[in-house]
């Protein structure tokens, strides 16, 4: 039930976010929803280096002493406090009054995103999708609501449903009744330093090769890969999704029962994958209307079927504290995909880039097994 829940509730933020870009873009038309799209990214690449890879420090931590979770919850997050003046440097990309909206809009989801751990160790993944599901009725609603499209009120509706949000899920965790004690320190900059390079890493090749789309092909195929390879990354995702639930048991448990959980999600991989793939391709052919052949879909279900297979080898490391493999192998990934990328992208175009994206995961895969195998 926890697992299914959880699954559900990771699955639908990018398909609540990639719903929203559907039903503006169709709305609004692509020039006026990009304009709100290029503070939104800034707004979560701003927060995603504000967060400084605490969710999985933070789960080290409260697995291995949970009678002090609060005190770690409260001082990490005290600490990365420190990181909010930085955001004042959105003044210099956006006027004064949009900067100022993507400023509260940085505030409120570093709040709702710093709540995440606490999520995963109390298992709160309904409370998380009953906080999502308001926010995408409020986004969505206000979409269909307006006649016109103004930047400023839409970046208004988006800080309204991220505040209910955090309404919500504060509502459920009731975090602030426990006893409080925090020290603001900068250890837990240096504690969270590999997690940060890590999920550094995983951030550039997920979004590579976006920019490389952006470089050599055309405005309107850079709309479509991007509609495209969303809907798969969330294929992709599916296997960690599956997974969280069982993050503070990995840190705990045997090499055997954590063989067992493997097993359990190789039989899961394949049904999940080609249900996937043929829902995707249902969605953008019928649908959103892009146009592509079978071929495309079947590379992109060969880009999202490899995490099943070392989604928990990627755990395991984390468990024996060898982060550092995990950055080399991603790493390793990244140009390995930047290099497929500049080799096919010009001759095959978005199907080159996809086929790109395919033959690096199988290569990460071929690495995290190696490393099992050999170390």
């Amino acid at each position: 039930m926890t697992i299914g829940i959880n699954t559900i509730q990771g699955f639908a933020n990018p398909a609540f976010n990639f719903l929203i870009v559907v039903f503006g873009v169709k709305i609004f038309g692509k020039t006026e929803w990009a304009s709100l799209i290029n503070v939104m990214l800034w707004v979560l690449f701003t927060t995603f280096m504000f967060g400084w890879g605490n969710r999985d420090h933070l789960l080290r931590a409260y697995s291995k002493t949970p009678s002090k979770m609060y005190h770690a919850f409260f001082s990490n997050f005290l600490s990365r406090c420190l990181l909010l003046p930085f955001s004042l440097l959105l003044f210099i990309f956006f006027p004064t009054t949009i900067a100022i909206w993507a400023i509260v809009l940085v505030l409120l989801t570093f709040t709702y995103s710093s709540l995440s751990t606490l999520v995963v160790y109390h298992q709160k993944f309904g409370a998380q999708l009953l906080a999502e599901v308001i926010a995408f009725v409020i986004i969505s609603g206000s979409i269909f609501y307006f006649e016109s499209f103004d930047l400023e009120s839409f970046l208004k509706i988006y800080t309204i449903a991220i505040l209910i949000k955090l309404i919500v899920l504060s509502a459920q965790l009731n975090f602030w009744k426990e006893s409080f004690s925090a020290k603001i320190s900068l250890q837990e900059f240096k504690s969270g330093l590999p997690f940060f390079i890590l999920g550094l890493s995983g951030w550039l090749i997920s979004k590579i090769d976006i920019y490389v789309v952006d470089l050599y092909l055309e405005k309107s195929q850079l709309a479509e890969y991007q509609l495209l390879i969303t809907a798969f990354l969330m294929l992709q995702a599916l296997a960690a999704y599956i997974t969280i639930p069982f993050t503070k048991h990995v840190y705990r448990v045997s090499d055997e029962v954590v063989q067992k959980i493997k097993y359990k999600l190789y039989m899961a991989s394949l049904p999940l994958t080609v249900l996937g793939g043929f829902s995707i391709w249902f969605v953008m052919e019928y649908f959103v209307k892009l146009g592509f052949t079978y071929e495309y879909y079947i590379v992109g279900g060969l880009i999202a079927f490899p995490c099943f297979f070392y989604t928990l080898n990627v755990m395991e490391l984390m468990k024996n504290q060898q982060e550092r493999t995990i950055i080399y192998i991603s790493f390793f990934g990244f140009f390995a995909t930047i290099s497929l990328l500049l080799l096919l992208i010009e001759t095959y175009e978005i199907f080159g880039v996809l086929v790109s994206a395919a033959i690096a995961q199988w290569m990460v895969l071929l690495a995290y097994k190696l490393h099992r195998r050999f170390s």
